[in-house]
């Protein structure tokens, strides 16, 4: 076992690398801190000085794994962006990697504040951040009206993904991602 009392940089990447290990083998739901440090040759109290719990961890080796597929770049083109991003975020739904663990963190997020707020901290925050930052940069070009509220169009724009990766009314497919990037761009451009 390894008894660092700092985490560096290589040894906090080999424990990620190992949590996902461990859930996708495992289930998130039987996930422990126990099973992760067994597999990354760490202690748990050497995880518990940087990660307060699995879903702390998790969320952690999850972002770092798929976290630039959020990144919703400015190219200039909002629209040609919003679909890159869309069906981008439709490729992680789809991911069986990835999204059955998503879920069942969501799930866990109902009862739990502590990870509702590590998860908004750490994912749902830093992703708002960003897509206010693109989509006030759409209205400053005169991509979208002036009169839209930012929070509405966001919610509108990604809500349809989350919606049918939470409650599966139907596939998320990049062809859907795609349509429901025109859709919003419809919605929110200049009459």
């Amino acid at each position: 076992m390894v008894n660092e009392t700092v985490i560096s940089e290589e040894l906090r990447s080999a424990i990620l690398k190992c949590a996902l290990e461990v859930c996708r083998a495992e289930g998130y739901p039987n996930v422990s801190m126990a099973a992760i440090a067994a597999r990354a040759g760490v202690t748990e109290e050497l995880l518990a000085t940087r990660w307060p719990s699995r879903s702390a961890l998790l969320i952690d080796a999850f972002r770092r794994e798929i976290g630039a597929e959020f990144l919703l770049a400015d190219s200039g083109d909002f629209h040609a962006d919003l679909r890159s991003q869309l069906t981008a975020v439709a490729k992680v739904f789809t991911d069986p990697s990835i999204s059955p663990h998503l879920t069942a963190l969501i799930a866990e997020m109902q009862h739990d504040p502590e990870v509702s707020g590590t998860f908004g901290e750490r994912v749902f925050g830093p992703n708002r951040f960003m897509a206010r930052a693109r989509f006030e940069s759409a209205r400053k070009s005169g991509q979208i009206r002036d009169d839209i509220d930012i929070d509405t169009a966001i919610d509108l724009t990604f809500a349809p993904l989350w919606f049918r990766l939470l409650l599966p009314t139907g596939p998320i497919t990049p062809d859907y991602a795609a349509e429901v990037a025109d859709l919003s761009v419809a919605a929110l451009g200049r009459s």
